[in-house]
């Protein structure tokens, strides 16, 4: 690493959490935009526009994560190890 990036990466972190987002979408739009991802942002936009929509009119309803997860683990955690076939 290059010492203008060490001293860039020191200077970041020092900014308050707003001011590090600010930075970080700045430099995340800079990689989007030299990667020609525009395609996949515009559907990636209309996406979450598409979902906050039906969040606000209570089409939907958001589930806790890990509540969400544990409940996906439950029946896997309670199956019986699978049988071992014996070959004779």
């Amino acid at each position: 690493m290059s010492p203008d990036a060490a001293t860039l990466i020191r200077d970041a972190l020092a900014l308050d959490v707003d001011q590090r987002a600010v930075v970080v979408n700045a430099l995340l739009e800079s990689l989007h935009h030299a990667g020609g991802t525009g395609e996949v942002d515009t559907a990636w936009r209309a996406e979450v526009t598409r979902r906050l929509a039906e969040v606000r009119a209570g089409a939907v309803t958001s589930v806790d994560a890990d509540e969400r997860y544990a409940s996906l683990r439950a029946p896997l955690n309670a199956s019986p190890a699978p049988a071992t076939v014996h070959a004779h």
